[in-house]
């Protein structure tokens, strides 16, 4: 219960900084009054957009674990829908151990072939969203915007780690012995059988990259990461819509870059002040200032509590699931350690 309430009060101060920071460039006394002037039709297809893509979200991870060994979209969508809650809901990104917990069905599937899954989800994520948001950077500049330094910077640091990162991921897989022996070395310094089950985990987290070698379904889950995507940038552009911002649907998947880059940073529940920050940055880049002034606070407000109510809605109707029961979720949330003898309930 400490450990939980550190990592809050941690998470609480980084979100902190962020909204304080946002608070310095957007102008949310004029919030209100934007969002009672907008118009609210657009929101069922809001939800129709937000539903395909959040099935496009847990069927993308079929196709990882379908290597390891196949789970039903049965089973998937509920564990996914709390785990994408989880991810919101919890400080510090430590939902993100939910999932794996919850899938966990030993010998078929350990906690960090899981886990493996994640990273791989993770880097291509990283990947897409970075491309997407160095593409509007550098589109905004030839356009002769001034784009401002955090911007840039944060577009061309996403682009190289999750590049490096997509590098190690595949080394990793085709060294994968010697990364395992790697990994064991290390820990061996410290205990050995410490080191015996750092290089367990380490097996399990490889053999979660599986999917890599196949091409057949690598193809389908990338396919189904660019649909996943373009959704919530689609999703983005309808809110927009409704406080009748001129943006483009190209310019709304430069928006979802920006804003995917900085809610991957571990902050407090909710993303509550890199949303903000990081949204403002991106409407900065198609919006003059004016319209920034007297809409975007209310756009960015809306469109944040829109995304977050979706998996709130979404998480709480998959508790309901007889794959899913409220006790596991509460254990995987506060003990989030690999642990291959975890099963998830019939």
């Amino acid at each position: 219960m400490k450990r939980i309430l550190v990592r809050l009060i941690i998470s609480l101060l980084i979100g902190a900084a962020f909204l304080y920071l946002a608070a310095g460039r957007i102008e949310f006394r004029h919030a209100w009054t934007a969002i009672k002037a907008a118009n609210w039709n657009m929101l069922l297809p809001y939800v129709l957009c937000m539903m395909v893509q959040h099935f496009f979200r847990a069927w993308r991870w079929g196709q990882l674990l379908a290597p390891i060994h196949p789970v039903s979209f049965g089973r998937i969508l509920p564990i996914s829908s709390v785990g994408f809650l989880a991810i919101v809901a919890l400080p510090l990104r430590m939902g993100e151990f939910v999932r794996p917990y919850l899938i966990a069905d030993p010998p078929h599937i350990r906690m960090s072939h899981g886990l493996g899954t994640m990273a791989v989800e993770r880097v291509f994520d990283g990947v897409f969203l970075s491309l997407a948001a160095f593409t509007a950077v550098m589109e905004a500049r030839s356009r002769g915007v001034s784009v401002p330094a955090w911007v840039l910077s944060a577009g061309l640091a996403a682009l190289g780690v999750f590049c490096i990162a997509l590098v190690v991921l595949i080394m990793t897989l085709w060294q994968r012995e010697r990364a395992v022996t790697l990994c064991h070395s290390l820990f061996s310094i410290f205990s050995k059988r410490l080191a015996d089950k750092a290089a367990s985990i380490a097996e399990g987290i490889v053999e979660g990259f599986r999917v890599l070698p196949n091409i057949r379904r690598l193809g389908l889950f990338l396919g189904a990461t660019a649909a996943y995507w373009f959704l919530n940038a689609l999703a983005l552009w309808i809110i927009a819509r409704g406080f009748d911002l001129q943006i483009s649907v190209g310019a709304a998947v430069g928006l979802i870059g920006m804003v995917g880059i900085g809610i991957m940073i571990p902050a407090g529940p909710g993303f509550i002040g890199n949303f903000e920050l990081f949204a403002e940055g991106a409407l900065g880049l198609y919006l003059p200032r004016s319209v920034l002034d007297r809409t975007g606070a209310g756009f960015i407000l809306a469109a944040h509590t829109t995304n977050a109510g979706w998996y709130l809605i979404t998480g709480l109707l998959a508790l309901l699931s007889r794959h899913v029961t409220f006790s596991r979720v509460v254990q995987a949330s506060s003990s989030p350690t690999p642990d291959d003898e975890v099963a998830e309930e019939p």
